[in-house]
């Protein structure tokens, strides 16, 4: 009878494509997993690098921050004190020492401002800066940044352009993990990394998911590529913020470690005699570079190293080379 000849033809017709079926899911599920793998794994490499990088990059930012915070309430403070004793003040009869080292005498009453400021913040109750504060005191001059301190304000809340500001923002304590900064980087999230298919009992159901699984995994890898590249290009600036942050940390100390000497034959006048116009040419001409070099100081400290977009501004870069070259001009008197 030529019906169980066709039944069993079609059942082992069915049988086949059932193993074929079965083949293909399998493979596709191998070629699912290595995609999704291989696109988790470019993604958390390029990821590490750029948190690490991230880190350093406030680390320095912070460190800036808090030495210009000593550096007012300290070496400034220090500067402003003895100064204050000596009368009779006048330079204008000697403006400037050289091409580099002028005065001006406005600039004191701004370093005053500035030390007094700071000094009331610190002596109101603050005894130390959060890092997110000393981020953005580094990245910024206001010291209205460094006022949100006595109420433990984070720096994603603050006002002006540090709240405004991305990269600080995430330099402050954002991740990737909760899109800090608001960069898509972390609310991107790469569906089916992870891929657990459900049951299906139809081998042929398994294999059109599987099929769109694979599918999925190489469109995963093509968005972990163009996060990556995104992450790299993050990375760089990153590099590049640290990289001026890092001249000016070490510029800062450099001119504050010259200054320390200046204050000391300053101190030396002004407890000799409190009298400008009696002073010898030579310990005006003291008095003067002194002042010079609190004003250099003022100027690397009130300089804005990002602008409201977050990047490296260029006068950061040109306050730097000034005060490069009044270093070396001051090792030559």
């Amino acid at each position: 009878m030529p019906i169980p000849i066709i039944v069993g033809g079609v059942i082992a017709a069915s049988s086949l494509y059932g193993t074929k079926k079965g083949y293909d899911t399998y493979q596709d599920k191998k070629t699912s997993k290595h995609w999704n793998n291989k696109a988790e794994l470019i993604y958390n490499e390029a990821s590490d690098e750029l948190e690490q990088e991230r880190i350093s990059t406030d680390n320095n930012l912070e460190k800036f921050g808090k030495l210009k915070v000593i550096t007012y309430r300290d070496t400034l403070g220090d500067f402003i004190e003895i100064f204050s004793k000596i009368k009779n003040v006048n330079f204008e009869n000697n403006m400037n020492i050289n091409e580099t080292m002028s005065i001006d005498q406005s600039s004191i009453l701004k370093i005053k401002d500035s030390v007094f400021e700071i000094q009331n913040l610190l002596g109101g109750g603050i005894t130390s800066i959060g890092g997110g504060v000393a981020t953005g005191f580094g990245a910024y001059s206001s010291v209205g940044i460094l006022a949100s301190a006595s109420t433990g304000t984070t720096i994603s809340s603050l006002s002006g352009i540090a709240a405004k500001n991305a990269t600080l923002a995430w330099l402050g304590g954002g991740s990737l993990a909760t899109g800090g900064g608001g960069m898509a980087l972390g609310t991107i999230v790469l569906g089916g990394i992870t891929v657990t298919p459900a049951f299906a009992i139809c081998s042929k159901l398994i294999s059109v998911k599987a099929e769109k699984e694979k599918f999925e995994a190489y469109a995963n890898y093509d968005k972990a590529k163009v996060l990556v590249e995104e992450m790299e290009n993050i990375k760089e600036e990153f590099k590049r913020i640290n990289l001026r942050t890092e001249e000016c940390l070490n510029t800062l100390k450099v001119l504050s470690n010259k200054f320390e000497d200046y204050l000391d034959r300053l101190e030396n006048i002004a407890d000799n005699s409190n009298n400008y116009s009696s002073y010898s040419e030579e310990n005006k001409k003291i008095v003067l570079v002194t002042v010079s070099i609190a004003q250099t100081i003022k100027n690397i400290c009130d300089v804005s190293l990002l602008d409201e977009d977050g990047v490296i501004t260029r006068k950061s870069s040109r306050v730097l080379k000034r005060i490069k070259k009044f270093i070396k001009e001051l090792e030559e008197i």
